[in-house]
């Protein structure tokens, strides 16, 4: 073969492997140009309210990268931000302890739920997917023996100021979610470690023949996602003041999507976080322009599940090439 005609395969291979890795960031561009033409969606304070809706959302969708990236699945994130929700609301209201501290109890609390979530993968080579839905019912129950199943109000209206508050009219929860997305580029990009989820969900036998502790990085990706996951809770809880055992119910079908969307392969290895960012952004972009226009919520559901199968169907197709 001629260097020529191997360098234009090469060129070629870069285009695909660069559309690939971006075409989400090209599609929001376009999906967000197309809305602007709507002048109730081009307001300033609509834009705001996108970015802060999307927000938590996103930082919970950046744990779930991480457990998809080591080629697992951790669907027990909707009982994690469930009960963080209610324990948290539950330590400060009808315990009276500080806000600082029960954040911390709680903190704690979902770094075991990953650790147990771990364990049952590596060491009791459970399926995740099955590992994680026992852990996910298991949280529940305890959510809702310890709550009764109902709502626990009376937070302080200063908590309030983490989903509600702006510098100016930039808010909070956007700052937040900007500042917890540099951290994980930064960690996944350029630190051995993360560079090493990359490599387990690449190839896990070639990465501990490399000297990679496998079990170590399965069992951190699943603590990361729970402390995201954690985070998430506490910034969706501020919104109403109030601790709920079915607050995080309907998250894990968007998470997902969101990760998918963003160009994470479903077998490992592939993803970045900044197309998680991007892909969370798109969803709400879709979903707030569908409210705009008076889409039904069911029909809503529709459409990201067909977004979902889409993006799906697009990331099967380029494994097989």
């Amino acid at each position: 073969m001629s260097n020529s005609k191997q360098k234009s395969i090469n060129s070629g291979l870069r285009l695909k492997t660069f559309l690939n890795d971006w075409m989400i960031v090209f599609l929001f561009i376009i999906l967000f140009a197309l809305s602007c033409l709507n002048p109730n969606f081009r307001t300033t304070t609509n834009i705001m309210n996108i970015l802060r809706q999307a927000s938590f959302v996103a930082i919970i969708a950046m744990g779930e990268f991480f457990v998809i990236l080591v080629g697992h699945m951790d669907m027990s994130i909707t009982s994690t931000i469930n009960i963080v929700s209610i324990f948290f609301a539950g330590f400060v209201v009808n315990n009276g302890i500080p806000m600082g501290p029960a954040f911390l109890i709680v903190l704690f609390m979902s770094i075991f739920i990953g650790i147990i979530n771990g364990l049952l993968v590596v060491y009791g080579k459970v399926p995740s997917f099955i590992a994680t839905l026992v852990v996910m019912n298991i949280l529940k129950g305890l959510s809702y023996i310890y709550s009764g199943g109902l709502p626990i109000s009376g937070l302080p209206s200063s908590f309030g100021d983490l989903a509600l508050g702006k510098l100016g009219v930039v808010p909070y929860a956007l700052i937040l979610m900007v500042a917890v997305a540099i951290i994980l580029y930064i960690f996944s990009e350029h630190t051995a470690v993360g560079r090493s989820f990359y490599a387990v969900g690449g190839n896990s036998e070639a990465s501990k023949l490399s000297g990679i502790n496998i079990k170590f990085v399965i069992i951190l990706a699943f603590v990361i996602c729970a402390i995201l996951s954690a985070i998430g809770a506490l910034g969706l809880t501020s919104r109403t003041l109030s601790g709920n055992v079915t607050l995080g119910d309907n998250i894990l079908f968007d998470v997902m999507t969101i990760c998918v969307l963003g160009g994470t392969s479903l077998s490992g290895g592939k993803g970045r976080v900044v197309g998680v960012v991007i892909g969370t952004l798109f969803l709400q972009v879709i979903s707030n322009i569908m409210v705009i226009l008076g889409v039904n919520t069911y029909l809503q559901w529709v459409v990201k599940g067909l977004i979902l199968i889409v993006v799906v169907l697009i990331d099967s197709r380029s494994k097989k090439e």
